[in-house]
């Protein structure tokens, strides 16, 4: 980071500038394939002393490596939930395929066909439609691809590699697996249509059995959702997440049918009407519920985490966060550049010491020769360490176990060590660690464990002790602090009379994060549109579903005298029940998601709002409602005659 002085290593000899007790420290920087690094690095690794360490680019710039990391999350997250989504709608559209094609099966068997033929038959259909799909997906993919490398373009430091027809196969092969998965059910009760249909319309072939639909069904999306995504806890939480909404979507929708059953009374024709279809459906209007309970939930839960994710960007990226940071700053210096920027009329920063040490022990046993869970607790134990000790707890850190010291403590030194740090280095409150500082020993026991928020900006350590623990040591102090472009002279000031304090800017860096974060939110919303475009399909198929006998119905009702806006106002109340019903269950649903989801696979923040209900309901009322209105139009609208003469007898 902008280094004073920069000499041939050649020329550091005779230099002078190394001798005993000099501080020196070296970096190999190896760039080359992925491969070929990963392959070097386990090479090497076996030989090299303790205190140096092996970083990846990820981990040596962590903050914009997290921002792109959770992107990622977020774009598997929205593959789990389209494929979800998608899988939901193949079911629905599936039934209806079936449903639709039983008389023409029933008339092709009482006419010899058999049940491979009539099989084989579907399935050759099936296969011409998912054909199309491909081709239709595939151009949509490519052209989506090219716009979301356009917005991406500044963040990629080459070209991403062509298209080729490695995805458009993968894309391809996952939409069969998904359509077989998930239609198959449905194919196997179609083979089994009785003959005597022919002459009993309400005759139904029996259905397939429900270990074969769900073992079948959760095969398929396993297989895809682990192709895809390839992160199991992501898949169980999602997977165990949907299949509880599910389970609690299927009973409520049955205990709406039992209620609206008994309370239909009392309300006007148009409502007493769609109430009525709600209950005489009764397990075709539970499985609706559960249908769009699903694609609400899913939908409500990526606009939680989407909103918690841009959030906790922006968060990170505090216009008032500081932005230079100084370091090098000796005692004697504390004062004087205190006043000089009171002297500018600056708010003067907070100086924090900074002593190195090397740890020696660890409850009596050489740091050398114990045995660490993991490489990075080895690396904590035996690198050069920077310690700083403090009265109070900093802003930026939050106490996880054990207590932070009173701020006139006095006694024996204590230590307060960062969470992951001793997660790594296997330690615990209580242990006692012993430093080797400037020819001296000290003693410190664990009395804390600290959360550090590092994404601050502020000083932050591993490990902090109390105070007077290190008094006497050499010490050095570092400070942060916000400086506005105006201010920028004053830095000038500061160098000419302090030369050995290092001024250190952090406003490109900053600038670089959130260049890279702001393209991954666009990313974000590119990909978010996909999944709200796959949850419209899923309401619209569960409309489908019930499409034909709603045609049926309406001719009826329109022969017998009724007003074809009593009958569609009939339609619109039945959606309006189920949408209100589903919207209740996917906002609890979607909350009690998006807490895990947030916390444990994005590791932020989660607040309950209270609004997502009224969203949810509201959500599922009008959504269902559209869906609903634009489905179920053509079949108010048609004309009684051509569909009664077109009914089976």
């Amino acid at each position: 980071l902008a280094p004073t002085v920069i000499l041939n290593i050649a020329d550091i000899g005779a230099s002078g500038l190394i001798g005993e007790g000099s501080r020196v420290r070296y970096a190999l920087l190896v760039a080359g394939d992925d491969d070929d690094v990963a392959s070097f690095s386990d090479a090497i690794s076996d030989k090299l002393p303790d205190e140096i360490r092996i970083r990846s680019q990820e981990e040596s710039s962590e903050r914009a490596y997290n921002a792109a990391d959770r992107a990622q999350r977020f774009l598997s997250l929205t593959a789990v939930i389209s494929l979800l989504l998608s899988a939901v709608a193949v079911a629905m559209s599936a039934r209806r395929f079936a449903q639709r094609r039983m008389d023409t099966v029933a008339l092709m068997k009482s006419l010899g066909a058999t049940q491979g033929f009539v099989i084989k038959v579907a399935l050759v259909q099936l296969l011409l439609l998912g054909l199309l799909g491909v081709l239709a997906g595939s151009v949509v993919g490519y052209v989506a691809e090219e716009l979301i490398a356009g917005l991406l373009a500044d963040l990629l430091a080459g070209d991403l590699p062509d298209t080729g027809l490695r995805p458009v196969i993968l894309a391809s092969g996952s939409a069969m697996v998904l359509l077989l998965g998930f239609a198959l059910p449905s194919m196997i009760q179609l083979r089994n249509t009785p003959p005597l249909r022919v002459l009993r319309h309400d005759e139904m072939p029996p259905a397939p059995s429900r270990l074969l639909v769900g073992g079948l069904s959760l095969a398929a999306v396993a297989l895809l959702l682990y192709r895809s995504v390839g992160d199991p806890r992501m898949l169980v939480i999602m997977i165990g997440g949907i299949i509880i909404i599910a389970a609690a979507l299927y009973l409520v929708g049955r205990g709406l049918v039992a209620v609206i059953g008994r309370a239909r009374s009392g309300v006007g024709v148009a409502w007493r009407y769609g109430l009525a279809n709600v209950s005489r459906r009764g397990r075709d209007s539970a499985v609706q519920v559960v249908a769009f309970g699903l694609g609400i939930t899913v939908l409500l839960l990526l606009t939680l985490v989407r909103t918690d994710l841009r959030e906790g960007w922006r968060a990170t990226l505090d216009e008032d966060a500081p932005n230079h940071f100084l370091i090098n700053i000796q005692p004697r210096e504390v004062d004087s550049v205190a006043a000089l920027f009171a002297a500018n009329e600056m708010e003067v920063p907070i100086f924090t010491p900074l002593v190195r040490a090397r740890m020696t022990t660890i409850n009596g046993e050489s740091v050398k020769e114990r045995t660490y869970p993991n490489e990075e607790g080895e690396w904590l134990a035996n690198r050069e360490a920077n310690l700083s000790w403090s009265a109070t707890l900093s802003s930026s850190n939050e106490i996880l176990e054990g207590e932070w010291w009173p701020a006139d403590y006095a006694g024996p030194p204590l230590v307060s060590i960062e969470e992951e740090s001793a997660m790594n280095a296997g330690l615990a409150i209580g242990d006692r660690l012993e430093f080797f500082v400037a020819g001296r020993e000290v003693e410190a026991e664990i009395a804390s464990i600290r959360k550090v928020n590092w994404d601050s900006f502020q000083p932050n350590f591993f490990m902090v002790l109390s105070p007077g623990a290190l008094d006497g040591m050499p010490t050095t102090f570092i400070s942060s602090m916000r400086i506005a472009p105006d201010q920028q002279r004053m830095l000038i000031e500061l160098m000419r009379k302090h030369p050995s304090v290092s001024v250190i800017d952090l406003g490109a860096i900053l600038q670089q994060v959130r260049g890279i974060i702001e393209k991954a939110s666009l990313a974000v919303q590119a990909v978010f549109v996909f999944t709200l475009a796959a949850g419209i399909a899923v309401l619209f198929a569960a409309v489908q579903s019930t499409i034909d006998e709603r045609r049926f119905e309406s001719a009826m009702l329109r022969a017998l005298g009724a007003r074809r806006r009593t009958v569609f106002a009939g339609v619109m109340a039945e959606f309006a029940a189920l949408g209100a019903a589903a919207g209740v269950l996917a906002s609890a649903g979607a909350s009690v998601l998006a807490a895990v989801v947030a916390v444990k696979l994005f590791e932020l923040p989660y607040e309950f709002n209270p609004l997502i209900w009224l969203a949810g309901v509201g959500a599922g009322i009008f959504v269902v409602c559209i869906s609903g209105f634009f489905a179920a139009r053509g079949a108010v609208n048609a004309a009684p005659v051509d569909v009664l003469r077109g009914a089976p007898g």
